[in-house]
């Protein structure tokens, strides 16, 4: 390959990862070109609350948590994962996480201490929320981007990479070339894509029902196919944020009433019900492929729509609860012995479930599972509700291309990198490891080894032309 290319560095993808990538290597002097099958830009990323994990930041010692490290965040990434994750390249991760939201706030993004939160249960929150949530972010990288005199050709899906003697050089779209001296795969992930959902991601559904994503409709797995036609290894099956769902609708609901009891087809508790989203489901899958969440008509009556309306919770809104109960989607008996009946969970253990609950909350102390007493709420006021909850919702995609800590896509048969090919964002399966963290885990991911895969990208790109661009 010569150095008369089209482009220094080709983006495919133009959310939250390929912005931060083309945004960077922009930055570093390189020509540059996004290229996205969607026809505007922002993906998963624009629709997201754009919460960014980082340790050590001025917003956390602002808010009075001075002394947190990335050490600390290092073991807690692994810990959290039980060690199920890559150590090269999430150490990266949270290196890079401070530096990287500063350039965000260099760049316009405004994060406040009260914005400032715990995903689960680290010693100091990491989560930032940043005003205006993802899109605020995808606005910022686009001025970055336009600033940098980076091309977009939008609405071009990308066939095939362009490989020249080894090395990826260039993309097809609509029968076109376009050649490059590097290019960032960034298409995020394919939780649009039922078939691969399956193959990779098969605790989605395995309860029954559709599982379905709030990811755009673009966002079909290009990259995995693009990966695979280069030889890249893959890792991550199973792995990802999946939530549970009502099947009511079609809404994102992660942070649903902790006043709920969850149990199993068994008729057992298994999970503090306040805990994060990110470790109910997965608690849950040990143990059964659904669930069931009891409330009493006293809960029923007083569950009215949060204030936030940012994230769905239109399936605990009392008149929506009765309905469904109406229309038998909801379960309903005036007795417990009733509601066993009803559900079919076995009588004997239904029944020493809500005693127990019931006397934990006259007594002010979840002796099962440590629940917050200022969330509990007895079964006690029939009728008695029974709503199933099953893993429907596929948040984050965790399965993907494999990437050493700079980026660089690597090759299933060896292991080394593919020459010329880089890749950042969802499309990775070796960033999020066994266990997803919490808020600003994906969008961490996506715009830190975004600028990581854009800098090395266009690194390359350089060492090609010999700084002549």
């Amino acid at each position: 390959m010569t150095s008369a290319s089209d482009f220094d560095v080709i983006v495919v993808g133009s959310g939250g990862a390929g912005l931060a990538a083309a945004a960077t290597a922009a930055e570093a002097g390189a020509s540059v070109l996004v290229v996205d099958a969607a026809a505007g830009i922002g993906g998963a990323t624009a629709l997201s609350g754009g919460s960014f994990m980082a340790a050590g930041t001025p917003v956390q010692a602002e808010a009075g948590y001075p002394d947190d490290t990335v050490d600390e965040f290092f073991d807690h990434y692994l810990t959290f994962n039980r060690w199920q994750a890559d150590p090269g390249v999430a150490r990266r991760f949270c290196e890079q996480a401070t530096p990287t939201m500063a350039w965000l706030t260099g760049l316009g993004v405004e994060f406040r201490r009260e914005n400032l939160y715990r995903a689960g249960r680290e010693r100091a929150p990491r989560s930032h929320r940043p005003t205006g949530g993802g899109l605020a972010i995808v606005e910022a990288l686009n001025r970055a981007c336009r600033a940098g005199s980076v091309e977009f050709a939008l609405g071009n899906r990308v066939d095939d990479l362009i490989v020249s003697d080894g090395r990826v050089a260039g993309v097809r779209a609509r029968g076109e070339e376009l050649t490059a001296h590097a290019v960032v795969i960034a298409t995020g992930g394919f939780g649009s894509n039922p078939a691969l959902v399956a193959e990779h991601f098969p605790d989605a559904g395995r309860a029954g029902g559709e599982p379905w994503s709030p990811e755009p409709s673009t966002c079909v797995g290009d990259g995995l196919r693009l990966g695979a036609a280069a030889g890249a290894a893959t890792t991550g099956r199973n792995r990802g944020e999946l939530l549970l769902s009502t099947g009511f609708a079609r809404d994102l609901e992660p942070f649903v009433p902790a006043w709920l009891v969850y149990v199993t087809p068994d008729g057992r508790r298994f999970v503090n019900e306040g805990a994060p989203y990110t470790v109910i489901t997965p608690t849950l899958l040990t143990r059964a492929d659904w669930c069931w969440a009891l409330l009493d008509e006293a809960a029923r009556i007083s569950a009215t729509a949060p204030v936030d309306a940012r994230w769905g919770m239109g399936s605990w809104i009392g008149d929506v609860l009765l309905a469904h109960a109406r229309d038998g989607r909801v379960p309903t008996a005036d007795t417990v012995a009733g509601l066993a009946t009803a559900t079919q969970m076995p009588l004997v253990s239904l029944a020493a479930t809500v005693e127990r609950y019931n006397a934990d909350c006259r007594a002010g102390t979840d002796t099962r599972f440590g629940k917050d007493p200022g969330s509990m709420k007895p079964i006690a006021t029939p009728p008695f509700y029974a709503v199933r909850l099953r893993p429907l919702v596929v948040a984050v995609t965790g399965y993907g291309l494999v990437i050493d800590a700079d980026g660089q896509v690597l090759r299933e048969t060896d292991g080394e990198p593919v020459p010329g090919l880089f890749a950042a964002g969802e499309v990775t399966g070796n960033v999020i490891g066994a266990q997803y963290l919490g808020g600003g885990n994906a969008i961490g991911s996506a715009l830190i080894f975004g600028r990581v895969a854009g800098r090395a990208a266009a690194d390359q790109a350089a060492l090609i032309t010999g700084g002549v661009r």
